[in-house]
């Protein structure tokens, strides 16, 4: 498939607070923007990576959420989770990344608009999180 697009976005050590979104705008090797490229239709592939910093004894779920009118229908997705017990870390998923792909596309999107990425937990945690996003005409 040519003419993709891929942009990564960070949030670095921020403290999330169960079931409260904190929004992910710092779009890597570039200045901030979260602005759907001009000439592209729909998203074809996501990767997800969510890392706590392991510091508690505490489980938890990381959750995406795409919204904004830059999304035709806003989009949340289960992504990353971890284990920790007193002693130290299960591993539980250890930060691998979730990664989603379709060649038809995930869901549509909407060229020149802006997406709201954002990131929440089940279990408050302070995390590093990265969201690739792959674009297709």
């Amino acid at each position: 498939m040519s003419g993709l697009q891929t942009r990564t976005y960070t949030l670095a050590a921020s403290s999330l607070a169960a079931g409260t979104f904190t929004s992910i705008s710092q779009l890597l090797g570039s200045s901030q923007s979260t602005t759907n490229p001009e000439g592209m239709s729909k998203v074809v592939r996501i990767s997800m990576s969510c890392s706590p910093d392991h510091t508690s004894a505490t489980d938890g779920c990381s959750v995406f959420k795409f919204a904004g009118d830059g999304v035709s229908v806003q989009q949340i997705f289960a992504g990353p989770s971890w284990s920790n017990q007193a002693a130290g870390p299960l591993d539980g998923n250890n930060g691998m990344p979730v990664v989603v792909e379709n060649s038809a596309g995930i869901f549509d999107i909407i060229p020149g608009n802006q997406v709201d990425f954002s990131v929440s937990c089940t279990t408050a945690e302070t995390v590093d999180v990265a969201v690739s996003i792959t674009y297709a005409p």
